[in-house]
């Protein structure tokens, strides 16, 4: 197995579909994919808690994990009320996907350290240039990868400590059409923004085990903030309408330009709970910040008479408590299922939804099965399927206008990874 060629794929080869509320990918684990992420946060038998409990890998000895999550998007995005010429027909903005995710543990010292490539935020659309939801967005990529360093130890009889330093990086590309229905110009242009930033997040957890032989686990992931530096694109001349002044020509060109990504922190609580030698229940419940992201702010510098101008678009999400349940049976001979059932809402609202994340609730429904063979190696499968609530789209695109939708969806994700023991 060629790591380098694993890790190289992982950081630079996707490009992924949001398949979690907001634009969160919980896709991190196979073996907690299939159990719909319930107990994710209480596991001890996976190197995949490097990213949902860092204090999961505290008394594992030396661990590869990989898997690849091949995400299977059904959207339909329908126009309800024109805009001028543009169009109201049915759209499909969103293509299969793949997210992959490595992890590595390895004992150190009286502790395990533990390495991760995981991507946890990314989005991935595209509408047709003339449709009426191309003036909030026509085009949304998002790619954030976390390279996790980690470190757990048994602290008592009991009681397992971790913590993960995150670094992230994020890149983004997005693509609104400037009418000329709503400029007052001869022409109509497109805008794209692309821009990429890097900062540092930290996550903390804690297990413990309980007398009844079960497991509790909390972890906390702090939220981080991209300040993205990039460039605004101008494909056609057009003129920018300034109160009291007029239209002011814009060229078409490329222009430096910056904004701020501000993602969400979670807090997670699972529990593993046996109900016979070989069947166990499990639990979670994730409380994400989804707060933090007010708007998305961008500025741009025009240069000339203009110079900076910072252009803003409310998002207004809101805090979401999401929860799963879930169940394990160990089958003998080396064979497991899992199943689970995951209660996700969504932090969008329909007043300020965006046509970037046509989101609404979700309730994920996964099944999944590992086989250990006699080498120690255990492959793991999952399929998920998610049911996604019917959502309205009212999207103010200037002063008094308003690109208006419906959006249905459903999505599969098919899940195959591997653990190895390496020593």
């Amino acid at each position: 197995m060629n790591l380098k060629l694993i890790v190289l794929a992982i950081a630079v080869g996707f490009a992924p579909t949001s398949h979690s509320a907001g634009f969160y990918l919980k896709e991190q684990s196979i073996v907690s994919q299939g159990a719909a992420f319930a107990g994710a946060a209480a596991r001890t038998d996976a190197a995949s808690s490097v990213y949902f409990n860092p204090a999961g890998i505290a008394s594992m000895q030396s661990q590869f994990e990989g898997g690849f999550h091949l995400l299977m998007p059904d959207q339909t995005v329908t126009g309800t009320q024109p805009i001028g010429a543009l169009s109201t027909s049915a759209q499909e903005p969103l293509k299969n996907s793949t997210v992959p995710n490595v992890y590595y543990t390895q004992p150190i010292g009286s502790g395990v350290f533990g390495f991760g490539i995981s991507a946890p935020f990314g989005s991935k659309n595209e509408y047709d240039d003339n449709f009426i939801g191309a003036l909030d967005s026509y085009k949304t990529k998002l790619k954030t990868v976390d390279y996790s360093f980690a470190y757990a130890k048994q602290v008592s009889d009991d009681v397992r400590l971790g913590a993960s330093l995150v670094y992230q990086t994020a890149d983004i590309e997005q693509g609104k059409l400037v009418s000329s229905l709503l400029i007052g110009s001869s022409s109509t242009s497109t805008a794209t923004l692309k821009g990429d930033s890097t900062e540092f997040g930290l996550t903390l957890g804690m297990q413990i085990d309980l007398d009844s032989g079960g497991v509790l686990g909390v972890a906390y992931k702090k939220g981080t903030k991209q300040e993205i530096k990039g460039t605004n694109t101008v494909s056609v001349d057009f003129g920018l309408p300034v109160p009291g002044v007029g239209a002011i020509p814009i060229a078409a060109g490329t222009y430096n330009a910056g904004g701020k990504l501000n993602l969400p922190s979670m807090l997670s609580v699972s529990l593993i709970a046996p109900i016979s030698d070989s069947t166990n229940l499990m639990f979670d419940v994730t409380r994400y910040g989804w707060s933090s992201y007010e708007k998305l702010a961008v500025t741009t510098d025009w240069g000339g008479l203009l110079g900076s101008q910072v252009s803003e678009a409310a998002q207004n999400y809101s805090d979401t408590t999401a929860f799963s349940l879930g169940a394990e049976h160990d089958y003998g001979n080396g064979y497991a299922a899992r199943a689970g059932v995951h209660l996700d809402p969504t932090p969008t609202n329909d007043t300020d939804r965006s046509y970037s994340t046509p989101d609404g609730d979700r309730t994920w429904l996964a099944f999944g099965i590992s086989k250990t063979t006699d080498s120690g190696t255990t492959w793991d499968f999952a399929y998920t399927r998610i049911q996604v609530d019917k959502t309205n789209l009212n999207r103010e695109v200037t002063d008094g206008v308003f690109a208006q939708a419906t959006a249905e969806s459903t999505f599969d994700i098919l899940s195959v990874g591997v653990r190895i023991p390496l020593e």
